[in-house]
């Protein structure tokens, strides 16, 4: 039976038509009548978040020095809170080997078909872990209670789980808690990744470097080194994923090892914005209006069809570029421009990203060769926000709604976010409806996702969905706030274990960060501005962004830089919110930038 449940996993076709049922014990938000009780150790073990463990957003082990000789993901502009990576461009040839690029995720082969899915999961015999889930009373692991939670951590120790790319260094957190859990972890990544020096570490039971830039063969390579894993460690219980460029590598590599996942189509279709709308409209969800740009020839049509405001985006892959607001034709055409300009910036030779000269980008230009592909879609009035969620069979058992503060515009830099969240309760029914809704039209069945919304003067509308825990804050928050764990909880998805979070009625602590953004461009001086705030009790971490000497950018001139970022707890989420923000105002004055 257990076998029957798994190979279902990835159909998507099913699911689609379900109707989204939310309770209060999976999303705590919509019934404000239950009270907190008076023991909180029921919950998450808040003493995992100390020191290094409050994870925030920057890269710190190559920064830092500590981990030498390695290469890092840095992050793409935008959003710290979806954390895509991004590879540099500033490395010298031996970068190429260490990242995805998006050429890699295009030459992937195709998913397999259902009847092919099925046959593999019905030739796959149980792993150890799943014979000792089997052996289970399902009743029991499926409690939604502390006793629940421990059977399936007892499941879950020992499970071997190899990750497809290990992401930035402040991901290091998910390593650290996998360890915590007694998972057999196995990072496949660039040879000369950071991670490596998580084997020497103890954190991490094998690294295996494999280039990662040849388009051709990776998926090849990576199938063989799960299959050594398996051989060589007594079994394989899952492939894990928390990057945004590996997803698609990692489902695929999923379904061909008869291992839980959700289907590459799935996957592809949450990554790709147009399918997203497209899925959502067949479903009869309500969607922005949008019209794919393929060529400058478009804009017209475009505008007519999408009207103004709008925004306009790349529909995958480009997070560096981030997204533009426009609210006229000229406009349009400009912000269209910037964007192919940007992509042309980009030259991969021999798998090693490098910036464009000028010559290139103008001989590009005057040969009709700057083109990129974009969705421009109606823009979204109301209060942005995030909402977490975790499936299981098929089924949410978890979702909070995070707040998300104004952004900078026109480039939508983030600002602030807080949790729980502000908003009305049956706003966030509503908006948690449609984020369930939303999985389910893309055929999403099991893990973390991180869904990003409005609520507008028409109601509920999508972002976009990211198919796996979102980077930055995020687990921070939902830890702290309501004490579920998602790294926990995509490592039960990940291994084939169900899912059923013990979710705090109220929430634990309230929670408000701020992403401080450069007023003035021009060279940081230092970072003394951070020292007052850092050691607070009620400030659980004051972050740099950004290092002395560095140029940052303030909004007026381009992107804006990142400075800093801070994390507050207080009595009550107003006061959090205030006294974030307080904290913003004294360092803004403080801050050098000559």
């Amino acid at each position: 039976m257990l076998k029957a449940a798994l190979a279902g996993l990835g159909k998507g076709s099913d699911s689609k038509q379900q109707d989204s049922k939310l309770d209060s014990s999976s999303f705590p938000c919509i019934d404000e009548r239950k009270a907190l009780p008076d023991d909180v150790s029921d919950f998450a073990d808040l003493s995992l978040l100390r020191g290094a463990s409050l994870a925030g957003s920057m890269p710190v082990g190559v920064r830092a020095g500590s981990y030498k000789g390695s290469v890092d993901y840095e992050l793409a502009p935008g959003s710290l809170r979806s954390a895509k990576e991004i590879y540099p461009s500033s490395m010298g040839d031996r970068a190429a080997a260490n990242f995805l690029s998006e050429a890699v995720v295009r030459s992937l082969p195709k998913g397999l078909t259902v009847s092919e899915r099925e046959r593999v999961f019905a030739s796959t015999p149980l792993s150890p872990t799943l014979n000792l889930l089997s052996s289970m009373p399902l009743d029991k692991v499926n409690s939604r209670s502390v006793d629940g939670a421990r059977l399936r951590r007892h499941v879950l120790r020992g499970a071997v789980i190899a990750y497809i790319t290990a992401g930035y260094s402040s991901k290091r957190f998910i390593f650290e808690r996998a360890k915590e859990l007694g998972v057999r972890s196995v990072v496949i990544d660039g040879p000369d990744s950071w991670s490596k020096h998580l084997v020497e570490e103890g954190q991490i039971e094998k690294f295996v470097g494999l280039d990662m830039s040849d388009a051709d063969t990776v998926f090849d390579r990576c199938l063989e080194a799960c299959l050594k894993i398996k051989k060589e460690m007594g079994d394989l219980d899952g492939v894990a994923c928390f990057c945004e460029l590996a997803m698609p590598l990692a489902s695929r590599l999923c379904e061909r090892l008869g291992l839980a996942t959700n289907s590459p189509e799935s996957v592809d279709a949450a990554r790709d914005k147009h399918a997203t709308r497209a899925l959502m409209e067949q479903a009869g969800l309500p969607t922005p209006r949008n019209l794919l740009i393929k060529t400058a020839d478009d804009l017209p049509k475009a505008a007519e069809h999408v009207g103004f405001p709008a925004v306009i985006k790349p529909i995958h892959g480009a997070a560096s570029l981030g997204v533009l607001r426009v609210d006229s034709q000229p406009a349009l055409a400009a912000a269209y421009e910037k964007v192919c300009l940007e992509l042309a910036a980009t030259i991969i030779e021999n798998g090693v990203v490098r910036q464009a000269t000028q010559t290139e980008l103008a001989n590009a230009k005057s040969k009709g060769g700057l083109s990129a592909t974009c969705l421009m879609e109606e823009y979204l009035d109301g209060p942005e926000v995030d909402i977490d969620l975790v499936l299981s069979q098929g089924e949410p058992v978890y979702g909070a709604v995070t707040d998300n503060w104004p952004t900078i515009e026109p480039y939508f830099n983030e600002t602030g976010s807080n949790s729980p969240s502000i908003l009305p309760s049956y706003q966030q029914r509503e908006l948690l409806e449609l984020a369930v809704k939303s999985c389910k039209a893309l055929g999403l069945q099991i893990g973390v996702h991180h869904v990003e919304g409005k609520y507008t003067s028409r109601g509920p509308r999508l972002i976009e969905v990211n198919c796996r825990m979102g980077g930055g804050p995020v687990r921070t928050m939902n830890l702290l706030a309501w004490g579920v764990d998602l790294v926990e909880e995509q490592l039960l998805a990940s291994a084939g274990i169900p899912s059923r979070p013990n979710v705090a009625a109220r929430p634990l602590r309230n929670i408000a960060e701020y992403s401080v953004n450069a007023l003035k461009s021009g060279t940081l001086r230092d970072l003394d501005f951070l020292k007052p705030y850092q050691g607070r009790p009620d400030v659980l971490y004051a972050n740099p962004l950004a290092e002395p000497g560095e140029k940052v950018t303030c909004v007026e001139d381009g992107l804006p830089t990142w400075l800093c970022e801070l994390m507050v707890s207080r009595g009550n989420i107003h006061e959090a919110i205030e006294y974030v923000k307080q904290i913003e105002q004294e360092i803004q004055k403080a801050i050098v930038i000559t």
